[in-house]
């Protein structure tokens, strides 16, 4: 019977891979360097060493992945897009106050919905630029859902707020997102991380 990982033990184990993906900047890896570095975790004594006394050698590079480092890429996103209030955002964009008027929970976290003081309605939806589809379709599900949304037959501007997942991210690809996203009335701001 496998023995379990005591929170303690997990509780260091993500702190170390933290700051080891923060030493190596890893959301700026491109593939082969994630790979490499993800391996250097698995090798690693205090890291895969502590970890293969729980789980098999086979699943401990997919705890890494999928359990830390997931979560890693996912708090930096977070924290990216905190750094900017839904209501800056709009300003930005629209260069109009608003006040936010219904903040997602859970899953929808990302999204809020606010009103101009002359009654426009925005959504802004939050994610990576690799998934902006994502963040657009999450926008255009809460339009649908909520109703009092749509005034008068007017949709709701959308904004898009993205942050880049590597440093890879050109002023071509900007362009390009921004002109899809253009073609269909929405709008996109982009984290300068």
């Amino acid at each position: 019977m496998p023995k379990r990982l005591p929170s303690k033990k997990k509780t260091q184990i993500e702190a170390l891979i933290y700051a080891r993906a923060d030493d190596v900047s890893y959301r700026t890896l491109s593939r082969p360097e994630s790979s490499q570095f993800l391996d250097s975790l698995v090798e690693d004594a205090a890291i895969g060493g502590v970890l293969r006394e729980y789980y098999p050698k086979e699943n401990v590079r997919t705890y890494i992945k999928d359990g830390i480092l997931n979560a890693y890429a996912k708090q930096f996103t977070k924290n990216a897009l905190n750094e900017v209030s839904p209501t800056d955002a709009i300003q930005q964009i629209y260069g109009v106050l608003s006040s936010i008027i219904q903040q997602g929970t859970g899953k929808e976290a990302r999204v809020s919905v606010s009103r101009s003081d002359d009654g426009r309605i925005f959504v802004l939806s939050g994610g990576t630029v690799l998934k902006w589809e994502t963040a657009l379709r999450k926008a255009l599900e809460i339009i649908a859902r909520v109703p009092g949304l749509t005034i008068e037959g007017k949709t709701p501007s959308i904004c898009l707020h993205l942050v880049p997942t590597n440093n890879g991210l050109t002023v071509a690809d900007k362009k390009h997102i921004t002109t899809a996203l253009a073609a269909v009335g929405v709008q996109a701001i982009f984290c300068d991380n």
